[in-house]
């Protein structure tokens, strides 16, 4: 729960297109004594697992926005990005097979010559891993479920802040609203925190519900809350790993400089 929390704080608040929390949550399990190529490729299925469940809820969405009378403005552009989604995570997925394995492996040879690489062994290691992750289907299953039944609990902050602010809607329009702004929001992955993204995502998206501008700000403003209230102690606690990390290292060093 803590690594969760260090890759969700990271992700929010560092300028890092919002997948640098993924390498350093698997940094933070190599420190946690978990072997590399373990930590990294749980860490690329989680990635690819949480993807892929955001996918179907922005379609979910999507399609309960057509349902509800099509604003095509909004319908559309968002239609094309889940379009083009998905042969990207497609393509990811077939990345991480014996494919993708094989051109890493080339490109290393290219970039390296003949020489027999010691990290060749680690990419072997690292595609076998996730090999016996994928195999694992009722963990995939058990994955799949989780990440969506959060989708939709984070739909009830939507409900939750717009009844308490006065402007009430049903769950099915918060759901709308949610899905289709973390659409947004993946869209705008290269700007950190989708700073801007969100609010003009929530702007539109609570517009079709009658829901003013400022409301729609201040839903967004109440969203932000928790990327810094578990954020910042996140991102504190990364940085304690990493000093207890260099100070056990520096004391086994001067142990064994005084040994010998």
């Amino acid at each position: 729960m803590l690594l969760r929390f260090v890759r969700e704080g990271a992700n929010a608040l560092l300028p890092m297109a919002q997948i640098g929390g993924d390498f350093i949550g698997a940094r933070c399990l190599a420190l946690k004594g978990v072997r590399g190529t373990v930590a990294a490729a749980s860490v690329i299925v989680d990635v690819w697992m949480q993807a892929t469940t955001q996918l179907v809820f922005a379609l979910v969405g999507l399609l309960m926005l057509i349902s509800i009378g099509g604003h095509e403005l909004v319908a559309w552009p968002i239609a094309i990005g889940i379009a083009v989604a998905i042969p990207l995570l497609g393509a990811f997925l077939l990345a991480q097979g014996t494919g993708g394995q094989r051109l890493i492996k080339r490109l290393l040879m290219l970039a390296a010559g003949e020489r027999d690489w010691q990290l060749f062994g680690t990419i072997d290691e690292l595609f076998a891993r996730l090999r016996v992750f994928y195999g694992y289907r009722r963990g995939l299953a058990q994955s799949s479920i989780w990440h969506l039944a959060m989708w939709f609990v984070g739909a009830l902050e939507v409900w939750i802040v717009l009844h308490f602010i006065g402007y009430p809607i049903s769950y099915e329009q918060a759901v709308i609203i949610e899905s289709l702004m973390h659409a947004v929001r993946g869209a705008a992955f290269a700007v950190p925190g989708a700073l801007g993204a969100q609010e003009g995502g929530l702007i539109v998206l609570c517009a079709i519900f009658g829901v003013p501008p400022e409301a729609a700000l201040a839903l967004s403003l109440v969203k932000r809350i928790p990327d810094f209230v578990l954020g910042l102690p996140g991102l504190m606690a990364w940085q304690a790993m990493e000093g207890w990390h260099f100070h056990v290292g520096r004391r086994r060093s001067g142990d064994q400089n005084e040994r010998a």
